[in-house]
């Protein structure tokens, strides 16, 4: 299909934003509840009545300025957050008809700054202590634009060569547009932070002996699980995690005409609308969960469903069938869970009688990903993911803290976001504490 990438970007959040005029008819239908409930669906903490009710009036810039002092990705998280189970879900409004539009109020208020120079906190003053952070997503950017904020010298250390982790590496371009993303990302910058690109650090305990006070792990999931089904060494099979970071840095991969994707959640669905993008003319996608069951976002699943993706539920992958070592099918049968609600592989029963075959020029594995490094010092899971205070995010080795996917297991870069602000809110608690006992050494040291 020729105009699928057209179609595929007039479908994607980041074509859609409001008129002035119209922003403020939607903020007009707000309530303005006494005690607004959707404040309780924002795991960032934005003040969603009170930004509402400046577009309302008109204060369009007040309002980003507002979304921006508790989520400094103002335009990004409104287009990649979902609302729709946050704070929308909440919505006193949508008893009477329909929730206020929050996720298309934040997209109209970042795109009022988009291209300006937001304006900037001032740094707390007289701090010297140092703090690195691991990893340049959405953790341990909200990490380090909080520290800078307090006042405290911060490194940031990317192992790629580019900023934003999965905004950049893992969220398809036709979603979320790298202009917009860069000129978001320019603000930690302008906050005084210094990033490293190209710093792939894992030993925290010497970053601790070599001059940094405090350490926030904030990287995200970058080992992508398979399945180890046959074919799968075959030319034309993809891990989502590796053609999501592609086609984010500009290639167009040739994928053929028909591709078969291997999953149920958010993933798999970008992966889906990428191959549209790409120019396949079908697209399908086999999951063990039944519709009802999918990980991904209801909303995902309908702009899949509309673009005409066919969803094969509760289904097992069986092969992947090859000719002169490509890609030239996908089989496949269908399960039972023998267990209700264990929604697990190894609960999956396969069903005599319903094998089937799919015609595939390629096929994309979207199950999920792991954790690629562990850090010695630093107590994790069986899966590698790292125990944290939820409180503070400290973790077993003081000084060391984490946040995002690395604690998660994944989730939404929101959520990342806000454990980023939590883990710096603890590094501060600890610093501050450190120096108390410091001066009460000192003090005690001279009588």
């Amino acid at each position: 299909m020729a105009d699928n990438a057209q179609k595929v970007e007039e479908l994607s959040e980041s074509g859609r934003t409001y008129s002035p005029h119209e922003a403020v008819l939607e903020a007009s239908r707000c309530l303005m509840c006494d005690e607004a409930p959707c404040l309780d669906g924002c795991p960032a903490g934005v003040d969603v009545r009170r930004f509402v009710r400046k577009i309302r009036f008109g204060n369009f810039r007040g309002a980003a300025r507002l979304i921006r002092e508790a989520n400094l990705l103002v335009g990004i998280c409104g287009r990649v957050c979902p609302q729709e189970i946050l704070c929308m879900e909440n919505c006193t409004r949508g008893s009477l008809d329909t929730p206020i539009d929050i996720a298309g109020l934040q997209r109209f208020a970042g795109d009022v700054e988009l291209g300006t120079l937001a304006p900037l906190p001032e740094p707390a003053e007289g701090r010297k202590e140092k703090v690195a952070i691991l990893g340049a997503g959405p953790a341990g950017l909200a990490a380090a634009a909080e520290l800078r904020k307090l006042g405290f010298g911060v490194e940031v250390l990317e192992r790629a060569d580019s900023m934003g982790g999965v905004l950049t590496q893992g969220i398809p371009p036709f979603r979320l547009d790298r202009g917009f993303v860069e000129s978001e990302l320019d603000y930690i910058g302008r906050l005084g932070a210094e990033v490293h690109l190209g710093r792939d650090e894992k030993d925290v305990g010497a970053l601790l002996k070599g001059g940094f006070d405090a350490v926030v792990i904030g990287v995200g999931l970058y080992r992508p699980y398979t399945i180890g089904l046959p074919g799968e060494d075959l030319e034309g099979v993809y891990v989502a995690a590796d053609l999501l970071a592609v086609v984010g840095q500009g290639e167009r991969p040739d994928l053929g005409e028909r591709v078969v994707v291997i999953g149920g959640g958010n993933v798999a669905i970008d992966a889906a609308m990428t191959a549209l993008y790409l120019g396949a003319e079908r697209v399908d996608m086999c999951s063990l969960e039944s519709y009802e069951e999918l990980p991904a976002f209801r909303s995902e699943v309908e702009i899949a469903q509309g673009e005409g993706i066919e969803f094969h539920t509760r289904t097992k992958p069986v092969r992947i069938v090859g000719a002169d070592g490509r890609v030239s099918g996908y089989e496949g049968v269908g399960i039972r869970w023998k267990t209700p609600g264990l929604l697990v592989p190894s609960n999956a029963e396969d069903i005599p009688g319903t094998e089937f075959r799919l015609s595939a020029t390629a096929v994309v594995e979207a199950i999920g990903q792991g954790v690629r490094d562990r850090y010695e010092g630093v107590d994790a899971d069986e899966r590698g993911l790292i125990r944290v205070d939820p409180e503070t995010m400290a973790t077993s080795m003081p000084g060391v803290f984490a946040a995002g996917d690395v604690v998660s297991g994944g989730a939404t870069a929101v959520q990342a976001f806000a454990e980023g602000k939590r883990a710096a809110a603890g590094v501060a608690a600890y610093l501050n504490e450190a120096g108390a006992r410091g001066a009460a050494s000192t003090k005690g040291g001279g009588r």
